[in-house]
């Protein structure tokens, strides 16, 4: 009995046993079943948000394709058939096609006929035209009454009377002084400016002096030509950027003898006034010539500059010569820099020191310093070219840092020859670009490419002899397409009445489509130049990534 209770006793545990692990078993198959439906669920959940997401991304590449880069032509031409054009090359952006676009002016005397007459004017007036920078094609013309002063692209603050800001040319012709938009070629303003009919350029442009929610600019008014024993005044006069009206009272900058200026901004951003004449160069405050004008202006001073200013005057002192003859402003890291240019020599000025920081002893300087990157101390190094007699130049680049000489060429050279130009690559060095002849070849101009890496060796072009009124190398899109420009045909100034005339040309070309055509050069008198040397210097060209110009 014992031991059958004890087997009952002993089997009811074991019962239960049975009983809970199969409703345990139960349990656990239906947690099973609702997992996998969970999942299911949320495969599905994940699939259609997947699907809907695809449609969303298709739907809109239809709806708002990706933006197609313009397509532009390597090179192309721009001809007028009789015609004369003026020494000025712009480039900037008139389409909105994110491609800089040139403007350039000209007179020709057959599109006169049709052009300027149905606007009553004299024949031949001028035309300042803007043309596609990817194919040359004509954007717009706006036909001006000659005869031609002097004009500026990329004026800020031009608008029409009553409108908002904009951006446009101010041209200096006849007796008028033209707002011209840069999208349309409309005349956003015209005024008369025999108040500054001896004004020269560059513009100043300042900060919005008369409230109109636009900026403003001052002309500098004299007359470089007179000897410097005459006393003639230097004037400066403010200007609406919206209306063109002038603004404030006429100021006299007490500076006699004035042959050129120089608009300047200080590390600090405080603007001056650069005046250059025979004993020197002076600088004054912008602030102070707009408070002379009965303008209000918060714009900066800079202390250390103000310090040596001479009283009530303003003017402060910076460089003595009794030989200047150019002064250029230096960008680069930190303060920006003076190159100062005399008869005899080249100085670099430091402006936050006010110091000569090197001088270089040079001849007769032919043109404009080029600035670019030639070693790699990542400061500006300067391009300058000599005139050493006989119809020869003597090409030199110098160091920012010290001002000695790190490479020099004689070249043949005719009169006038364009300006060497220099452009930046990602590589932190620029390529050069000059102008020549080589081998004396008297019918015959070309153009050399310089390489700072390959310095031994240049790149020469040859072109058939004609004359340039005009050159510009730069990128005609953000970090691309660099590009040369050159317009040739008759002077303007020289043709004052069009007969039978040369055409006029605007060019563009690819810089890297010359390498292909060009021949190999060595700097070193008769150098020889090895098959594998040429295709490694034309290589290192191609190879080139460019970089926005900084210069």
């Amino acid at each position: 009995m014992a031991d059958a209770s004890a087997r009952g006793f002993e089997a009811e545990p074991l019962k239960g046993g049975e009983t809970e692990g199969s409703v345990s078993k139960e349990k656990r198959c239906a947690g099973k079943l609702g997992l996998s439906n969970l999942t299911g669920w949320r495969t599905a959940a994940f699939l259609l948000s997947l699907f809907l997401c695809l449609v969303v991304v298709f739907a809109f590449s239809f709806i708002l394709p990706c933006p197609v880069r313009p397509q532009y032509l390597p090179t192309w031409n721009h001809t007028l058939p009789a015609a004369a054009a003026y020494n000025f090359l712009h480039v900037e952006d008139a389409n909105g096609d994110k491609v800089l676009d040139v403007f350039f002016m000209y007179k020709d005397a057959d599109e006169s006929r049709n052009t300027c007459l149905s606007r009553n004017l004299s024949i031949p007036c001028m035309i300042l035209t803007a043309v596609d920078g990817t194919d040359g094609k004509t954007l717009w013309k706006r036909p001006l009454a000659a005869e031609f002063d002097w004009v500026e692209c990329g004026v800020k603050g031009l608008g029409r009377k009553g409108s908002g800001s904009g951006s446009g040319c101010l041209v200096a012709h006849a007796d008028n002084l033209t707002a011209i938009d840069k999208k349309s070629g409309e005349i956003m303003w015209q005024q008369s400016r025999s108040t500054v009919m001896d004004g020269n350029l560059p513009l100043i442009s300042v900060e919005d002096l008369n409230a109109d929610g636009v900026e403003d600019f001052a002309v500098l008014s004299y007359n470089p030509e007179l000897p410097s024993f005459t006393p003639i005044p230097t004037e400066l006069v403010f200007f609406s950027g919206k209306s063109g009206d002038q603004i404030g009272s006429r100021v006299d900058v007490d500076v006699n003898g004035v042959f050129g200026h120089l608009p300047f901004q200080t590390a600090s951003g405080a603007p001056y006034l650069l005046l250059l004449n025979d004993s020197g160069l002076y600088a004054v405050c912008v602030q102070h010539l707009a408070a002379r004008a009965g303008l209000k202006s918060a714009q900066k001073k800079e202390k250390s500059w103000e310090e040596r200013s001479d009283g009530p005057t303003g003017l402060i002192s910076l460089y003595q010569s009794d030989s200047l003859k150019r002064v250029s402003v230096v960008h680069g890291s930190g303060s920006p820099s003076l190159l100062v240019q005399t008869d005899s020599s080249v100085s670099l000025l430091l402006t936050d020191k006010l110091k000569i920081a090197w001088t270089t002893n040079t001849s007769a300087l032919l043109s404009v310093p080029t600035f670019g990157q030639f070693d790699k101390d990542g400061i500006p190094d300067i391009m300058i070219e000599e005139d050493i007699g006989n119809d020869t130049k003597r090409v030199l680049v110098l160091s920012g840092h010290s001002g000695d000489v790190l490479w020099k060429l004689n070249l043949s050279f005719w009169t006038p020859s364009p300006r060497p130009a220099s452009v930046l690559t990602q590589n932190s060095f620029s390529v050069f670009m000059l102008w020549g002849q080589g081998h004396s070849n008297q019918t015959m101009q070309s153009s050399f490419l310089l390489h700072p890496r390959h310095s031994q060796l240049l790149l020469e072009r040859r072109n058939s002899a004609q004359n340039i009124v005009s050159f510009k190398a730069t990128l005609l899109e953000q970090g691309r397409h660099a590009c040369y420009l050159v317009l040739t045909g008759p002077d303007g100034r020289r043709h004052a009445e069009l007969g039978e005339t040369e055409p006029v040309i605007l060019t563009k070309r690819k810089i890297k489509d010359d390498v292909s055509k060009s021949g190999v050069l060595g700097v070193a008198a008769d150098e020889p130049i090895s098959e594998d040397t040429e295709k490694s210097v034309k290589e290192a060209f191609h190879m080139l990534r460019f970089s926005d110009a900084l210069y």
